[in-house]
């Protein structure tokens, strides 16, 4: 494993550490909370104040429309027509950067808000076959049907991931959660592992990452051959993956797990009770205890030494069941709670940062 040393001046590029031996924090992405400067202010702080190590500037935003709308605006061969987004041209890559004003918010609000628990900030990128899953080439068909616009949408990502690469990110995570999606259709394994590659290969100074979610039960294969050395999914709600690698198999491809131990979406007739005052919003937080029991058990599996401990997913799926801001409170607690598992694991097995 490469890169050489920590972000400690947030906008300034520094080539990063792969966190080998050092059981780092990290979040997926996305927070729930409507899209506003003062939100994700509030995701951010949350994050910094929970102790994470590669804090996101707060995804409040559609995953895929945050990047197919600027895209659609900088004519790249997309149009988007009645909130969908359609291929109406040739795909190309954009004149000039995109979405970067959210990496520079975080690095403005760190400049300003400095904190020694963070190395450097986490900026998620939909990957290209998530964003050809969205896309309409027609009424029944979608981009990720067909690979030559699955790569070329890699084409896109990779000037995505330059972009944040040179603008200062510390983390940069390609997410595929429709990855299965396009194996079960029958997209060939060479194809997606190209389409990932590209983007991953483009990150010179970042750690960079790949997020599948979800079961990976049939993607495995195509994760390890991939080139991030940091492969990041579902331990809390999918425990089953924890069979689908083993300490050999990710010493042998030399790769970390970004390990997700608390549930993203936590069950939904607990957050309707919540929302209705039956339940307290406590009760849908993990404990401490249960998440370094789980930390332990990867470390168990693949070598403590290789994980970066994160949540399963995003929490923005918890937004639609408060009026509130329960939803953030609960993916704060989580975040507190597993930032302090994984210092007492850390502490447990003599693992210093």
């Amino acid at each position: 494993m490469e890169h050489t040393q920590t972000c400690s001046d947030y906008g300034k590029v520094k080539l990063m550490d792969i966190p080998y031996g050092e059981l780092k924090t990290t979040v997926v992405g996305s927070f729930p909370l409507q899209h506003s400067i003062e939100n994700m202010r509030r995701a951010l702080s949350d994050q910094i104040e929970a102790g994470v190590n590669f804090p996101c500037y707060g995804q409040l935003l559609d995953m895929n429309l945050m990047f197919l709308e600027p895209l659609a605006k900088e004519k790249c061969g997309i149009d988007m027509i009645a909130g969908e987004a359609w291929i109406t041209g040739l795909l190309e890559v954009p004149k000039r950067p995109i979405t970067l004003e959210f990496l520079e918010f975080a690095q403005d609000y760190l400049k300003k808000n400095p904190s020694k628990e963070v190395d450097g900030i986490k900026v998620p990128i939909t990957g290209p076959i998530t964003l050809s899953s969205v896309t309409k080439v027609s009424e029944k068909h979608h981009a990720i049907e067909y690979p030559d616009f699955i790569l070329d949408f890699s084409n896109i990502v990779v000037e995505l991931a330059k972009w944040y690469d040179k603008a200062g990110a510390g983390l940069i995570m390609i997410d595929e959660p429709s990855l299965g999606y396009a194996a079960w259709l029958g997209i060939g394994p060479d194809v997606l592992i190209e389409a990932v590659n590209k983007p991953i290969k483009a990150i010179k100074s970042a750690l960079p990452s790949f997020h599948v979610c979800g079961d990976i039960s049939a993607v495995t294969n195509i994760l390890i051959q991939s080139e991030a050395p940091i492969l990041d999914h579902s331990f809390k709600d999918f425990p089953a993956n924890l069979e689908f690698y083993s300490k050999g198999i990710l010493e042998k491809a030399d790769k970390m797990i970004g390990f997700g131990c608390v549930s993203s979406t936590p069950d939904p007739q607990l957050l309707l009770d919540i929302g209705a005052g039956k339940s307290q919003w406590a009760e849908a937080v993990e404990s401490v205890n249960e998440i370094e029991k789980l930390i332990l058990e990867g470390g168990r599996r693949f070598g403590l030494e290789r994980l970066i401990i994160d949540p399963d997913c995003g929490f923005r799926g918890m937004e639609e069941y408060f009026k509130d801001d329960t939803g953030q409170r609960i993916a704060t607690e989580k975040l507190k709670n597993m930032v302090e598992a994984a210092r007492r694991a850390r502490k447990n097995l003599e693992i210093s940062q």
